[in-house]
């Protein structure tokens, strides 16, 4: 799973493969016939299958329900096989562990050795980054729970320190949606923990919580403060001309700012382009009457904006050579490059929010396209609620809403809900969203005895992830909850019903 695309399908097709060359099917089926932990379970598969039915894509359909496969055959393998042993089940976690361990390591050699990435999002080579973030944060769970499983003081530091090593990497590559589900997962920990101690271990805990709490909200708060506070000085008035007396023009649109500074005050058009064309003739940029290679023009009033500076010639000749490279590799603030990859996403998400609340352009923004994504779904919801659009149609209703006038997103945006229960609701209606839910809640109920400590945090990291993402439509995303689903709940099935 955590090396590509390839190793994550051949896998399984083998698994599957033997199943079917090991035969014995009529003792398979009476090991499934009564399991209503499978059948809840693999009832996902199935639903998808039956909104087939009413969809109109079908080519689609067929996609989303090949690509949902997983959801029924691994629970078809796990539960009809040998129960898998507690050597095992650990056997599998060190293997996902060193799975995970080279991943990252190949993540730090491409972003840092062989290329210098200046982009987050790019730093995941295998998966997306978010989906990374999740598998390192189960990665980390299994760190600890052979920690206190291991007897050996050697094992014991080596498995925290590993735990360590992939916190530590979720802070080098920026995975800000990791870090936070990692928080979340701390937090949880820390507080049934000090839950169970003395009342002077609980306050100290929770002052070293609240703490730790301080210093994360400040952190972001002074990256904030640094970018939207408006710096006191000459350039962020509006002058009436430049050093060589052209007129300045003035396009503010609620102060859009780049480390406290105005981006769209005090702009030479003709002395930005014709500066800018005199060395970089095949990078040249025009803005009226002809407007082309507008980035260029905003990049550059961006970068020009977050070193403090007036948008005209006398700044164009205070770039150094840097400067100019970082403008043309579309960096739009001078001190982005020294930057570490978290902070990096930290004002990447400040300038998004603040895009949106100033209604700006939201294209391209991945966490506040979100709230059209979820209106357009909603919208969708209530058009269609009681059987949905069909397994196929999603994206198809998803366009014509995204089409309507009050929506600003560009066609290359119209993306999937980024919920997976809107998205379950939005294909199969009332009936497929109970039965997804019911899928995820009955085997906590009937094995919630039984289950491995491991489940509670891929628990929580999959109901976090089905909030914000399309997770069950990737199949980095499909794996993580399928493999780990299925595993935990047949180990637990089967050490239920072992006695």
């Amino acid at each position: 799973m955590m090396i590509g695309t390839v190793p994550t399908s051949v896998p399984q097709l083998i698994l599957l493969g033997n199943w079917l060359l090991e035969m014995d099917f009529k003792n398979k089926w009476q090991k499934l016939k009564f399991n209503k932990i499978f059948w809840v379970v693999s009832a996902v598969f199935f639903v998808h299958l039956l909104g087939l039915f009413y969809t109109t894509d079908l080519e689609a359909g067929f996609n989303d329900v090949r690509t949902k496969i997983p959801l029924l055959f691994l629970p078809l393998v796990f539960f009809s096989s040998k129960p898998v042993s507690l050597r095992e089940f650990h056997a599998l976690l060190v293997c996902f562990l060193m799975g995970s361990f080279a991943n990252t390591a190949w993540c730090l050699i491409y972003n840092f050795i062989l290329h210098n990435n200046e982009v987050g999002r790019n730093a995941s080579r295998f998966m997306s980054h978010i989906r990374l973030g999740l598998y390192l944060n189960l990665a980390i769970a299994c760190c600890i729970y052979f920690a206190v499983h291991f007897q050996a003081l050697l094992k014991k530091s080596f498995v925290l320190l590993l735990a360590l090593y992939f916190i530590w990497i979720m802070y080098v590559l920026g995975l800000a949606s990791g870090i936070a589900n990692f928080l979340i997962l701390a937090a949880i920990a820390v507080c049934v923990i000090i839950y169970k101690q003395r009342p002077a271990i609980k306050v100290v805990s929770f002052l070293l919580l609240a703490l730790t709490a301080g210093f994360l909200i400040n952190y972001i708060y002074v990256i904030t403060k640094s970018q939207l506070n408006i710096q006191p000085t000459l350039n962020n008035t509006q002058l009436s001309q430049s050093f060589s007396t052209r007129s300045y023009s003035h396009f503010d649109t609620k102060g859009q700012r780049e480390n406290g500074n105005y981006v769209f005050v005090n702009i030479q058009l003709y002395e930005l382009k014709n500066e800018w064309q005199k060395e970089f003739p095949s990078d040249s940029f025009n803005y009226y009457p002809n407007v082309y290679n507008i980035n260029r023009y905003e990049v550059l009033i961006r970068y020009l904006s977050s070193k403090g500076l007036n948008k005209d010639s006398a700044a164009i000749s205070k770039l150094t050579d840097l400067d100019k490279k970082n403008i043309r590799d579309n960096i739009c603030n001078y001190q982005y490059n020294d930057w570490s990859f978290l902070h990096k996403r930290i004002y990447e998400l400040v300038c998004e929010y603040d895009d949106y609340v100033n209604s700006r352009d939201v294209n391209g923004h991945s966490l506040t396209m979100r709230f059209y994504f979820w209106d357009a779904a909603l919208r969708l919801i209530k058009q269609h609620p009681m059987f949905g659009v069909g397994t196929g149609d999603v994206q198809q209703e998803l366009n014509e809403i995204y089409g309507q006038d009050d929506f600003p997103l560009e066609k290359e945006w119209y993306k999937r809900p980024h919920n997976q229960f809107l998205t379950v609701f939005v294909a199969l209606g009332i009936p497929g969203i109970l039965l997804f839910l019911l899928s995820i809640i009955y085997p906590i109920i009937a094995l919630k005895k039984h289950l491995s400590i491991l489940y509670w945090p891929f628990f929580i990291l999959t109901i976090v992830s089905f909030m914000l993402e399309d997770t069950l439509e990737t199949q980095a995303g499909l794996s993580f909850y399928a493999v780990f689903n299925t595993l935990f709940l047949s180990f637990a099935y089967f050490k239920k019903h072992s006695g």
